[in-house]
């Protein structure tokens, strides 16, 4: 008995197809590798830091700015308007925005670490000064040298 339907041979893939998908892999696989590589390398570069040139007459404005800054935290601090943990941390506000001002560098929340790498030795001495009386309940510092300290890198800061 013969029927109406008629088996077909299966399903030829022309080998072109596969030739083409391995490219097109191969193509992005490549992609990834040198994308990787070129991105990763300027990812892991440090940032350069640059300091912003300021002239004579504006580095001694602000250095009295600040300085003035440091008179009032000690009158506050004497007339016990303030705490000593207030104080430290109203002056590591004020040395790390002199230094902003100075250098262009946003140093105002930036942690120890991060000011380490800035490379501004002074600036990371008075912080690592300032971490245990700012963040203690109760510290046993001496308030008034760390004033006089900030005063004298205020006062010492070069262009």
């Amino acid at each position: 008995m013969k029927t109406s339907v008629e088996l077909q041979p299966p399903f030829q893939y022309m080998i072109l197809w596969v030739i083409i998908a391995l490219v097109f892999i191969a193509a992005v696989v490549a992609a990834q590798i040198y994308l990787r590589k070129k991105l990763g390398d300027r990812l892991k570069r440090e940032k350069q830091i640059r300091l912003k040139k300021i002239s004579e007459s504006t580095l001694e404005g602000k250095k009295k700015k600040y300085i003035g800054e440091l008179v009032l935290i000690e009158a506050d601090l004497r007339n016990r308007k303030i705490t000593v943990r207030q104080a430290y941390q109203k002056m590591s506000l004020c040395i790390r925005l002199f230094v902003r001002d100075v250098t262009g560098i946003n140093v105002e929340k930036f942690t120890l670490t991060e000011i380490r790498r800035v490379n501004i030795p002074q600036l990371t001495q008075l912080v690592k000064e300032y971490y245990e009386p700012e963040f203690a309940l109760e510290s046993r510092t001496d308030v008034m040298a760390s004033i006089m300290r900030t005063r004298h890198v205020i006062e010492a800061w070069r262009r």
